[in-house]
C-alpha cells in the first residue's frame, strides 16, 4: 500500500489550504488503492529559516528537522496544497522546500493543488514548477488543480454541481498519483544515486 503525504502550504489559523487538505484526504480514502496518508501542517510545524548549519549533523536545525525528514522519506507521493500570498508560493513552503536536501520528497511524483480566495492561484503553480524541485526532486505530476474562490467549494450538503464536478476531476488526479506512486518505487530502488547526483541541473 502507498503512502501519500499531504503539504499544507499555509500557516494561518483556520487556513482554506488546512480545509482543502482534509478534503483531498477523504478522497484519497475512497480511492480503490486507499492508501495510507499523513498531513504535514507547516504551521503545526513551525520549521526555522534554512541556513547553513542544516548542513551540521549535530546541530539543533538538523535534530528539529530529523523526525520530519524520516516522515516524508517514508511517504511515496505527495499532495501540495498551495495558497497564493500576493501572487507568489508561501515563502514557509519555499523554506520547506529547501529543507529537503536529503532525499525526502526525490523522485516521488506530487499532485500541484492551487487555492485562491478570488480567481487567482495560478502563479504559486508556475513558480513551484519552475523552481520548486531543483535540488529536492520532487516530480510535479503534468496535471494540477487550481481551487479558486475555495470558500464556496465543498460546503454545501447536498453538493453543489461545481462541488461534483471538482471531486471527478480530482478523484481523477487523485488516481493518478496513487499509481504514479507505486510505479515508481522500484524505479527509485533501481536508478536513484543522490550520493553521486546530489543537487539538480
Amino acid at each position: 500500500m502507498s503512502k501519500i503525504g499531504i503539504i499544507i502550504g499555509s500557516v494561518r489559523d483556520k487556513s482554506q489550504s488546512a480545509r482543502i487538505a482534509h478534503h483531498i484526504q477523504d478522497r484519497l480514502a475512497r480511492q480503490p488503492e486507499q492508501p495510507e496518508t499523513v498531513l504535514f501542517s507547516l504551521k503545526d510545524l513551525a520549521l526555522p529559516l534554512w541556513s547553513e548549519e542544516k548542513w551540521q549533523a549535530d546541530s539543533p536545525l538538523s535534530r528539529d528537522w530529523a523526525p520530519v525528514s524520516a516522515s516524508l522519506a517514508r511517504c511515496d507521493g505527495f499532495v501540495f496544497v498551495v495558497p497564493e500570498w500576493a501572487g507568489m508560493a508561501p515563502p514557509h513552503l519555499k523554506n520547506f522546500l529547501l529543507m529537503c536536501d536529503q532525499g525526502e520528497l526525490a523522485h516521488k511524483p506530487c499532485q500541484l493543488i492551487g487555492v485562491s480566495a478570488g480567481m487567482g492561484g495560478a502563479y504559486p503553480v508556475a513558480e513551484l514548477r519552475m523552481s520548486g524541485y531543483k535540488n529536492n526532486f520532487l516530480m510535479w505530476l503534468p496535471d494540477h488543480m487550481i481551487l479558486r474562490q475555495v470558500n464556496d467549494l465543498f460546503t454545501s450538503d447536498p453538493a453543489t454541481p461545481l462541488d461534483d464536478r471538482l471531486n471527478q476531476r480530482l478523484d481523477y488526479c487523485l488516481r493518478f498519483l496513487t499509481e504514479t506512486a507505486r510505479a515508481l518505487t522500484p524505479v527509485r530502488q533501481t536508478c536513484q544515486d543522490l550520493s553521486t547526483y546530489k543537487n539538480g541541473m
